[in-house]
């Protein structure tokens, strides 16, 4: 059997609870309740009301997104326009990834309607040589449109009536206001799949295009993903997201554990940990359970950094309410072989650090945190990788995908809508029309 690219330290999450809680004999007897939920998720994907499990095996549309990149290799820079789904994974992926880069520099844009991030974005790029992907399923979502009209307008004063040619559509394939006047204007476009949120849509055309266009390999992503689906699929349980999930649905509902910290221990996986507090709020927090009842369950997720936040947050996770669960994320190999040099002895408490290599530093850090927030009764667990790669990557993502899916379940919520933003959403366009 082949080693699986990510592996769950789960002990720290058991051993920190009160005897009769969250044992691991109560976690055992859970054991059919989480193969049913197991069994629900794929269902979904199976009777086709889900699709991102699938996606990853679509090589039609992964040929296009790597012939549409390189029929626009000339580009330097490929400015994303997108929120959300539509702009998180690519942004995580990307910084990740950046040191495999080898085509165009990505930007980003359309998160956000604040007028001086679009200003500065916009007057470092030189906007012939620039290749515009507008994400977007309906073309409804404010934050992305209107920063897309203020570069479709300038981009119309530089390149005349070509503008069309510099510009890619992430879009509904068959309707929507973006895909009308993609067709209208001649625009490419690249599919979103109907039956995939835009929280789950990094492994689609919507997070690979622009990896693509960066010159990172989209199929190493892909097959990371794979891996890790084909891994899940062969345990009952959906093996270590299945344990992930589980132990975090039930801090929840037994203990009222309700914040879940993600603290990777690797400055390139600070995006991430942004992106997964999209998926889990947005998937796990809801008002109604599938049978209709008022619930208002869900985490609340925390994007944290180690070893940064450890002089800012982990006082609080060490010694404040009782209400929280950390995850670490260590990268086992860094790229990087960098030693502290000699000259560290001119500071007498640090000398025998003197030749050390820097990744030893960044590992004691994240074991011994685990550990003092262990003996301090704080439930965590360590979520290893061998090293940060694309093939890994692909595999992060589906790994908490997956886990997303079966909190769902075992919470007895809809992971996959969000009511709640479309509410805002309508709030929003009330107020700007008055």
């Amino acid at each position: 059997m082949s080693k699986s690219l990510i592996s769950y330290d789960a002990e720290c999450m058991l051993e920190t609870y009160t005897p009769g809680a969250l044992a691991s004999g109560v976690f055992q007897e859970m054991q059919p309740r989480l193969q049913y939920a197991k069994k629900q998720v794929i269902n979904d994907w199976k009777n086709g009301h889900q699709g991102w499990i699938g996606c990853i095996d679509d090589r039609q549309i992964h040929n296009r997104i790597k012939a549409l990149a390189q029929k626009n290799r000339r580009y330097k820079t490929c400015l994303v326009i997108g929120i959300g789904g539509s702009d998180l994974g690519s942004r995580a992926a990307y910084q990740a990834l950046q040191c495999d880069a080898v085509g165009m520099k990505l930007e980003f844009l359309g998160a956000n309607t604040d007028p001086d991030e679009i200003e500065q974005v916009l007057s470092r790029l030189n906007l012939k040589t620039t290749l515009v992907n507008i994400i977007s399923k309906s073309g409804n979502t404010i934050e992305p449109m209107v920063t897309f009209a203020i570069v479709w307008e300038r981009l119309q004063k530089v390149v005349g009536k070509k503008a069309a040619l510099q510009i890619i559509a992430t879009t509904d394939q068959s309707k929507g206001y973006l895909h009308d006047f993609a067709k209208k204007q001649g625009i490419e476009m690249l599919p979103v799949p109907q039956n995939i949120g835009g929280r789950f849509s990094v492994l689609t055309s919507v997070g690979l295009f622009p990896l693509a266009c960066a010159g990172i390999s989209i199929e190493q992503v892909v097959n990371g993903a794979k891996s890790m689906r084909n891994e899940i699929l062969k345990q009952k349980t959906a093996g270590d997201a299945g344990r992930f999930a589980a132990l975090h649905a039930m801090a929840m509902v037994m203990q009222q554990r309700n914040i879940h910290v993600c603290m990777p221990y690797h400055s390139k996986l600070e995006g991430f940990s942004r992106w997964f507090r999209q998926l889990w709020a947005e998937s796990l927090g809801k008002k109604y359970d599938v049978n209709g009842s008022i619930r208002n369950i869900g985490p609340t997720p925390i994007a944290s950094l180690g070893a940064t936040d450890q002089h800012s947050q982990i006082q609080l996770y060490m010694e404040g309410p009782q209400d929280k669960c950390i995850t670490f994320i260590e990268v086992k190999n860094f790229s990087s072989t960098l030693k502290v040099p000699t000259t560290i002895k001119e500071f007498p408490a640090l000398g025998f650090l003197s030749g050390v290599q820097v990744s030893k530093i960044i590992h004691a850090e994240r074991k011994a945190t685990s550990q003092a927030l262990s003996e301090a009764g704080r439930p965590n667990g360590t979520i290893m990788l061998e090293r940060l790669d694309a093939k890994n990557m692909g595999a992060l993502f589906f790994f908490f995908q997956f886990a997303t899916g079966i909190v769902g379940s075992l919470l007895d919520i809809n992971p996959y809508d969000q009511p709640g933003v479309e509410a805002g959403k309508k709030a929003m366009y009330a107020i700007l029309h008055k």
